[in-house]
């Protein structure tokens, strides 16, 4: 009992703080969340107030600072399709205020949806900004009520976040020591370990960190509130939606397409594959191609040398050196002749004319029989280097993986190189007998990956079954697909589905709007301009792109399509 009073010391800053520093699911304190809660059109924050104006196209976020009468103000309006959250750039904007027309505001784009407007307030008093929009979606005037000229920025939640962590450390290093002291000198030897390890939990327990996962028993916490203990919603900055590109799609009742899913895999089409193989026994003299560099077909990737027989080596010995004996020779009878034709040409006018003549037919007949061997050993030499062979490119397309170099050995059949062509692929898709009877040429068929990032495509049925799978007894049907950015992988397993010809009137969302957490299927629905909260749906079947939504919100909702990981990761990080 002795022990357990000195370990208390150690709990005191975990039971403090998970009483004092309890914290809302919005972030803020009790005190924080009171006064947040009666402020209606502009919302203090740690280093900016926030007010926001909308219509059925645009949906404008402002942020300023302290601003005071008679000084410059520096202030940022975001500027959002209402729809689809996509920043508004370019937009002409001309502003003005209710209370007092005669202020002029500069307007400067800084980036897409981003302005900053200059102007100076003469009175410390709130004003309605009067926005008035050009854009090519439309013209618009929206009021942007709220602008407190004179008001201050509310720092009560940081302040006490600061004391709440300030007393749960000092209590922490107090209270450890005084069980650490106590639990030691009242242990025995052979109780000293377990003391520690009290010890080190004491100290985990009391971290500041740890402290607000724990609630009060009368306010909602846990799975059927949000994930992992946090509220349902999640607040997300204007700036930080245009930096993560985080668009919404209203939700609508419409035709949707029921679908019939059969599983199949990526391979190559005719002509999407072409293999390098050695024709014969050689030697690598040189590469001209990396992998992953691309080519053309008929270009040439690398060069082998035959290797060449001992039969073969001392024939073409024995030619060459035979050949070059005779060459020596003749190079010899030309020099004799051409030396002997000169000194004849020296004194002929006292030599005999017939033996100028007798020498000079001489010399051009050696000289010829010299040209004719040259040619012979040129020859010669041609023919030996006719036994290297060019390795060219089958097909257009990417080197695939590879291991040659200069100087390998390589033996007759062996393969050398690939070459892949990813712009068109064949789809092998495994269909059961009670499918068989949706697979038709008038169908339309829609490939899927396997993976979260849902590409998707159209495929053509180019072959209905010739072979079966041994293994289960389905049927192997072929489609073709266009795969120009070679986002589809050889060899990568895909759903394929085949879309019936029936529509029926339900509500769908896009693949890339669902996420999981929990263990349960989830989207993200906008509810303020900087506000998202997560909603748990049933799902039914998907025709490939879009998905049927059963249960979990109604018609008229925005839910996010694009950068639902990120709002996820704000969602289970706040």
């Amino acid at each position: 009992m002795k022990r357990l009073l000195l370990f208390l010391p150690a709990l005191m800053p975990f039971l403090l703080t998970a009483q004092e520093a309890h914290t809302h699911a919005d972030g803020t304190t009790h005190a924080a969340h009171e006064e947040e809660t009666a402020t209606t059109s502009a919302t203090p924050g740690a280093d900016h107030i926030t007010v926001y104006g909308e219509s059925d196209k645009y949906e404008l976020t402002l942020y300023y600072p302290e601003l005071t009468a008679g000084q410059e103000a520096h202030l940022t309006l975001y500027i959002a399709d209402y729809q689809s959250n996509r920043p508004i750039e370019k937009a002409e904007l001309k502003i003005s205020t209710l209370e007092n027309p005669q202020i002029a505001f500069e307007v400067m784009m800084l980036s897409p949806g981003v302005y900053e407007l200059h102007s100076t307030f003469p009175e410390n008093k709130t004003y309605t900004l009067n926005v008035e929009l050009n854009h090519p979606n439309g013209a618009d005037l929206i009021g942007v009520k709220g602008v407190a000229v004179g008001q201050k920025l509310s720092a009560e939640t940081v302040v006490a976040k600061e004391h709440s962590d300030s007393n749960s450390w000092m209590w922490f290093i107090g209270g450890l020591g005084l069980g650490m002291i106590g639990m030691w000198l009242l242990s025995r030897r052979r109780n000293r370990v377990l003391t520690a390890v009290l010890v080190l939990a004491s100290a985990w327990f009391s971290t500041p960190n740890w402290n607000p996962a724990f609630a009060h028993g009368d306010e909602p916490h846990g799975p059927d509130s949000g994930g992992g203990g946090y509220g349902k919603s999640v607040f997300a900055p204007k700036e930080t939606q245009f930096l993560f590109e985080i668009l919404t799609q209203p939700i609508a009742v419409g035709d949707y397409q029921s679908a019939t899913t059969m599983f199949g895999t990526v391979v190559p089409a005719s002509g999407g594959l072409g293999v390098v193989v050695a024709p014969q026994s050689g030697r690598i003299t040189r590469v001209n191609v990396a992998v992953g560099q691309t080519v053309r077909a008929g270009q040439t990737l690398a060069i082998l040398q035959q290797n060449i027989g001992t039969s073969e080596q001392v024939g073409i010995a024995t030619s060459n050196s035979g050949l070059a004996v005779q060459l020596e020779i003749a190079k010899t009878r030309v020099t004799a002749s051409k030396r002997e034709l000169d000194r004849l040409k020296k004194i002929e006018d006292i030599a005999a004319g017939r033996d100028v003549q007798a020498a000079e037919a001489n010399y051009n007949q050696a000289l010829s029989e010299l040209q004719t061997l040259e040619n012979k050993a040129l020859g010669a030499n041609t023919a030996a280097n006719s036994r290297t062979v060019a390795l060219i490119a089958p097909i257009s397309g990417v080197v695939g993986t590879f291991t040659l170099t200069p100087g390998a050995e390589v033996v007759a059949g062996q393969t050398l190189l690939s070459v892949t062509n990813l712009n068109k692929v064949y789809v092998e898709a495994q269909v059961y007998d009670r499918d068989v009877a949706v697979i038709r040429a008038g169908n339309k068929f829609l490939v899927t990956c396997s993976t979260d990032d849902h590409k998707s495509a159209e495929v053509r049925l180019i072959s209905q079954a010739q072979t079966m799978n041994i293994g289960n007894q389905s049927q192997r049907v072929l489609f073709e697909m266009d795969n120009p950015r070679g986002e589809f992988k050889i060899g990568e397993f895909v759903s394929v589905k085949a879309l019936n010809n029936s529509t029926s009137r339900q509500i769908t969302v896009p693949n890339s709007a669902l996420t999981e957490i929990n263990g349960k299927t989830a989207v993200f629905l906008k509810h303020a301009p900087e506000e998202y909260e997560l909603a748990y749906v049933q799902t039914g079947e998907d025709d490939g792109t879009r998905t049927l939504i059963l249960k979990g919100f109604d018609e008229g909702e925005k839910v996010v399509v694009n950068g639902v990981y990120e709002v996820k990761m704000m969602y289970l990080n706040q």
